[in-house]
């Protein structure tokens, strides 16, 4: 391949800056007027996380050497980071390395994209605390001072949930392809059991999107990138989490209004999946193709959802429930889960839409 990750086939590392791009093409975080922050400590600024990751790192053995990786080929890039299919001990892996990686960039390595950086120390110091099986694995980092900032993970051959619908709707030349039933009921439970992981444990995801959703070579799903992730932080007086963030097509609408929010965020996008699961279309495609008419609808205090015809009727109560305009009464992820464990699957089931 013509661009790599230097330091993992080559003597020096390539680096610089692009920024994140989702399945509907747009990147949120800023855009709106206020960043959020926040961490696992209030106060730990990028040194000290650097240095508590550092000593975690060699005391619990996931401190990795770049030289033992060899690129294959480049997965994709964004405006934040540049993902690697790499070879690590005959095995394959995700090698996700911060910014953009070229030749002409290498020089200013040292000098630059700090808060890219630091965002994927973020989204390690989360992943290396983390362990359930509907969450991608992690395997490790390189976190030398000084070099790009490297967080090493499991490959999973199946791809994002957004292009397999792509894949699907080519193959069987149709504008709409929705998997079974079961499938989905399948897919929204893997969900459910990480968001519920997730939130036991006061971490909001913020991201969740069919772009962040991987499918393993049986088309298991599990859920990825946890750079914006978010501990509450209930430890820290007066913290809240408020402003725009995310993706434009999965942000609840009290994240569009800069209102305080908590993991009933990720309860709204997890029921848009849904949506988007059972009827093979785009949320509120039938707004338009411009996601940014979504985010007009909730400034002026309207409340736009998906079409619930659109989708088998025996998900459309739990998916009703998910993307309830009060935040307080969306269920918990634990409680979808339970509703979709009683879901029957015997017979087929055919959105009213398209009978």
């Amino acid at each position: 391949m013509s661009v790599v990750c230097a330091s993992i086939a080559e003597p020096a590392w390539k680096v610089s800056q692009i920024s994140t791009s989702t399945c509907d093409g747009e990147e949120v975080e800023g855009s709106m007027g206020r960043a959020i922050t926040g961490s696992t400590d209030c106060s730990e600024d990028s040194t000290s996380r650097h240095q508590r990751l550092w000593a975690r790192a060699l005391d619990s053995r996931w401190k990795l050497s770049r030289t033992d990786f060899k690129v294959k080929k480049e997965l994709s890039r964004t405006l934040k980071s540049t993902l690697y299919q790499a070879s690590w001990q005959g095995v394959d892996v995700v090698v996700k390395c911060a910014g953009l990686h070229d030749d002409d960039m290498a020089r200013q390595l040292r000098s630059n994209d700090r808060a890219i950086s630091d965002e994927l120390l973020h989204e390690i110091d989360l992943l290396s605390s983390l362990r359930h099986p509907d969450l991608v694995m992690f395997l490790g980092a390189c976190i030398e001072p000084h070099m790009p900032i490297m967080c090493v993970t499991e490959f999973l051959p199946g791809g994002d949930l957004e292009r397999y619908f792509v894949t699907q709707r080519n193959k069987h030349d149709s504008a709409i392809w929705r998997p079974a039933l079961p499938q989905v009921i399948q897919w929204s439970s893997a969900i459910g059991r990480a968001l519920s992981f997730l939130h036991d444990r006061d971490v909001v995801h913020r991201d969740l999107k069919p772009l962040n959703l991987l499918l393993t070579k049986h088309l298991e799903i599990k859920v990825s990138d946890f750079g914006i992730s978010r501990l509450m932080a209930r430890e820290c007086d007066g913290y809240s989490m408020t402003g725009g963030i995310g993706s434009y097509r999965y942000m609840a609408p009290e994240v569009v209004r800069y209102q305080a929010y908590d993991q009933k965020v990720d309860i709204y996008a997890y029921g848009l999946i849904m949506y988007f699961m059972s009827s093979g279309r785009t949320p509120f495609h039938q707004l338009g193709s411009d996601p940014e008419v979504i985010l007009q609808q909730y400034q002026r205090g309207k409340e736009p959802r998906p079409v619930l015809l659109d989708c088998p009727a025996k998900l459309r109560p739990i998916m009703a429930a998910a993307w309830h305009v009060t935040p307080a009464e969306r269920p918990s992820a634990q409680d979808v889960v339970d509703s979709l464990d009683t879901v029957p699957t015997s017979a087929s089931c055919v959105p009213c839409a398209q009978m």
